[in-house]
């Protein structure tokens, strides 16, 4: 912007042709720099790696389609947590039951030999 300021300055102070051919060789200096960036800028060889954000990006589509797995499976990994408790009760359950089926059929034997023996 100041260049541009400072041409308005330099083109009403211009008296003669040469400070006009001075301004206008200043002008074409500064669009071949310009043109030189962009050149630079648009050359396909100078484009930045782009691979960490795609890699970011993909990342975030995992993490976003983990979460959305979670909110599915979530509901039915408690159910399933919550059966497997149960189920290990009931097993503790009848492994006492077998226990006590035990305990009475040792105890219906002792009665049968000491019948047995009375008789």
């Amino acid at each position: 912007m100041a260049s541009l300021e400072l041409l308005d300055l330099d083109l009403d102070t211009a008296s003669t042709v040469e400070d006009v051919q001075r301004i206008l060789d200043d002008l074409l200096a500064q669009e071949a720099r310009i043109d030189a960036k962009l050149e630079s800028l648009l050359d396909p060889n100078n484009q930045p790696d782009l691979t960490p954000l795609t890699t970011l990006q993909n990342s975030m589509q995992i993490e976003e389609q983990l979460v959305k797995l979670h909110e599915k499976v979530g509901p039915a990994a408690k159910t399933a947590k919550q059966l497997s408790e149960r189920v290990a009760k009931l097993d503790l359950e009848l492994a006492r039951v077998k226990e006590c089926l035990k305990y009475v059929e040792d105890v219906q034997e002792l009665k049968v030999v000491e019948f047995e023996g009375e008789g």
